[in-house]
C-alpha cells in the first residue's frame, strides 16, 4: 500500500513566489505545511502562484490551509493564482467553491498573465 505524503517546495522569483504543493493535502498530513505557510517570512509586494499540478487529493483541511494563507496574503493586497492540471483536483476545487475565490490556470505562463492583469473573482477570500 502506498504511503500518503504531502510536501511543499518554495521557489522565490524576482516578482512572485511559487508554492509547489505535492501529494495528498489531507488531515494528518499537512500540519507541517500549515506551520511553514504561517511562519515563512515572504518579501512584500510579491504575488503567489500555488502550483497544485502534483497534488493527488485535497480535503477540507487542505482547502482551509489555502484559504487561511490567502486571507493572510489579501491583507497585503497581493495576488494568488492556482495552477491545477488534474481534472479530479479541479472538480474538488469546484465542489468546495474555491474556484470562485481564486483564478485557476493550467501553467506558470498562464498564471503570470493573470498576475499582470486585474482579474476579478466571483467571491473575495473574505466573503468565502
Amino acid at each position: 500500500m502506498e504511503q500518503k505524503t504531502a510536501a511543499l517546495q518554495v521557489v522565490e522569483k524576482d516578482t512572485y513566489v511559487i508554492l509547489e504543493f505535492s501529494g495528498h493535502l489531507q488531515y494528518a498530513l499537512i500540519e507541517e505545511l500549515k506551520k511553514r505557510l504561517q511562519t515563512t517570512p515572504f518579501k512584500e509586494g510579491r504575488s503567489f502562484i500555488l502550483d497544485m499540478s502534483k497534488v493527488q487529493n485535497i480535503d477540507s483541511t487542505g482547502f482551509g490551509m489555502i484559504v487561511n494563507f490567502a486571507k493572510k496574503i489579501s491583507l497585503k493586497n497581493e495576488k494568488i493564482v492556482i495552477i491545477i492540471v488534474d481534472e479530479f483536483v479541479r472538480k474538488l476545487f469546484a465542489i468546495s467553491q474555491c474556484d470562485k475565490i481564486f483564478p485557476i490556470v493550467d501553467s506558470e505562463a498562464a498564471a503570470l498573465e493573470v498576475i499582470k492583469q486585474s482579474v476579478e473573482t466571483e467571491l473575495s477570500v473574505n466573503d468565502y
